[in-house]
């Protein structure tokens, strides 16, 4: 895995947050953060340091999921090692940008699907852990064109340790907005609200850079941006 790939995966989970299917439901979120924390034995109120425990338990519990679909596309990738499997991943990539950018417009993928945040059974941050595994189940189908890029470029790299290292990246990009909303979960909603203006161009511009590194991937460029910028000091290939 070469550091733009390293970098897009980042790069897209941070887009998946302020995607228009993701950003709307922080709110729900928010609430959700406060009354596990009022509820969790113990505790005499919402202390910070319990409300940012449970966001990194919800952090967690879906990026076990996106990690585990990443070892799934690197070991099928793995399995059928071959220039057609470049080829496909690109084109998908190449698609997906396209759908995100507008371009393309199938109903399936602007379909919407509710998640309902509450605080549920008190099993204190296992049950944070849950719900972030029912985020990540039940994801919303317009962001997954995010997801399925990363997922084609996980199936083209040349380890199912790659692979992992980039659902691991994406999921990072993802959680660190949701771990801030927990440090700040009383600051952070006139911020959310002012985001949503700018939500469409994000949206664009993620479909824009992916179809690039669509081209890039379906013609075997990426892996030489990625060999020329580790010769001047700027990359680097794990080698997993």
């Amino acid at each position: 895995m070469t550091a733009p790939s390293f970098l897009l995966a980042l790069l897209a989970g941070l887009a998946s947050f302020l995607s228009p299917c993701v950003l709307p439901m922080v709110p729900a979120y928010m609430g959700y953060l406060g009354g596990r924390a009022v509820v969790a034995p113990g505790e005499s109120g919402p202390g910070r340091l319990t409300t940012f425990l449970h966001a990194l338990a919800f952090v967690l519990g879906f990026s076990a999921v996106f990690v585990s679909l990443g070892a799934a596309a690197g070991g099928l990738g793995q399995l059928l090692r071959a220039d057609w499997v470049r080829w496909l991943g690109g084109l998908v990539m190449v698609f997906f940008g396209l759908t995100l950018m507008g371009a393309v417009k199938l109903p399936v993928l602007y379909t919407e699907r509710r998640l309902h945040l509450r605080a549920g059974l008190n099993w204190g941050y296992l049950s944070s852990a849950l719900v972030g595994v029912s985020f990540a189940a039940g994801w919303t189908p317009c962001v997954g064109p995010v997801l399925g890029a990363i997922l084609a470029l996980g199936a083209s790299q040349e380890t199912a340790g790659q692979a992992v290292l980039l659902l691991t990246a994406y999921s990072l990009g993802l959680g660190v907005p949701f771990l801030l909303v927990g440090l700040a979960v009383d600051r952070m909603g006139a911020w959310l609200r002012r985001l949503h203006r700018y939500l469409h161009p994000i949206q664009v511009a993620t479909g824009a850079v992916i179809l690039l590194f669509g081209v890039l991937l379906f013609m075997d460029w990426l892996r030489v941006l990625g060999a020329w910028l580790t010769t001047i000091g700027l990359g680097w290939d794990p080698g997993l």
